[in-house]
């Protein structure tokens, strides 16, 4: 369970006081931090996020994945018009099940991400962790990574991204793990668990993802499908991401 008592803590030299928190607990979620993402169509496998695929079970958020008939329906949650913050510290804990055809992803975004030329600083999304399980386009012992990003200038012909890829092997899976995520003016950074070394670090970086965004982000956490994670495996459907708390600091 997390710790709601941190409203302080220093991280690499820097105050941090607490501005969010959920630990799940109760049957249903807390409607004050969070909403369903819209039932919408998602990627290249026509699979769809639906309301029913993310829910709380044993004091746990569960973002499930699974094909009913011939569909393919994934869970989606968000803090959109609800909770906002540019620059900070974010901490997840969370478990994946190892899948193939879909992805869990742990990520944020901007209200302006689709603001034509002002670059990623005048609004991004940031994909602090997407699980690949399955990439077709690596070979066996690459296949499976934590993808970390940043897109920008929108979803179009104007698209841009940058991206930073950390190999996982199959141990990674059915285990709980903490990811930190400190976005500062200067760089974006993440490490896993009690690593002292960041699988993902912009420093000295910032032009290359467009410069950092300097916009408020609202918080996504989501599972879904597409080819970018392999062939359908429908054997090991459903599949689940499982988030334990969620915890977030602004730099004093």
């Amino acid at each position: 369970m997390g710790n709601k008592c941190e409203e302080k803590i220093i991280f690499n030299g820097k105050t941090y006081v607490q501005t969010f928190f959920d630990d799940f607990d109760g049957d249903k979620l807390d409607d004050s931090k969070w909403s369903k993402c819209p039932e919408w169509q998602r990627q290249d496998y026509g699979g769809y996020w639906k309301d029913d695929c993310s829910y709380l079970k044993d004091s746990m958020l569960v973002v499930e994945a699974r094909k009913d008939g011939d569909m393919l329906y994934s869970g989606a949650i968000r803090t959109k018009e609800k909770f906002y913050q540019g620059y900070g510290l974010y901490k997840f804990r969370f478990k994946a099940e190892k899948t193939t055809g879909c992805w869990y992803a742990l990520w944020l975004m901007s209200e302006t991400e689709e603001v034509i030329g002002g670059g990623a600083v005048g609004g991004a999304e940031i994909d602090i962790i997407e699980i690949i399980s399955n990439d077709p386009a690596y070979s066996e012992d690459e296949k499976k990574y934590l993808n970390s990003a940043v897109h920008w200038d929108g979803y179009g012909k104007d698209h841009k991204t940058k991206a930073s890829r950390h190999l996982i092997d199959d141990a990674f899976y059915d285990t709980w793990h903490e990811v930190t995520f400190e976005w500062t003016p200067e760089y974006y950074k993440a490490w896993l668990d009690d690593c002292a070394t960041p699988f993902w670090d912009t420093t000295g970086m910032a032009e290359e993802y467009g410069g950092i965004n300097t916009q408020p982000n609202y918080m996504k956490i989501t599972a879904e499908f597409g080819k970018w994670g392999g062939k359908i495996d429908e054997s090991v459907l459903p599949c689940h991401l499982y988030v334990d708390w969620v915890k977030v600091w602004k730099a004093e």
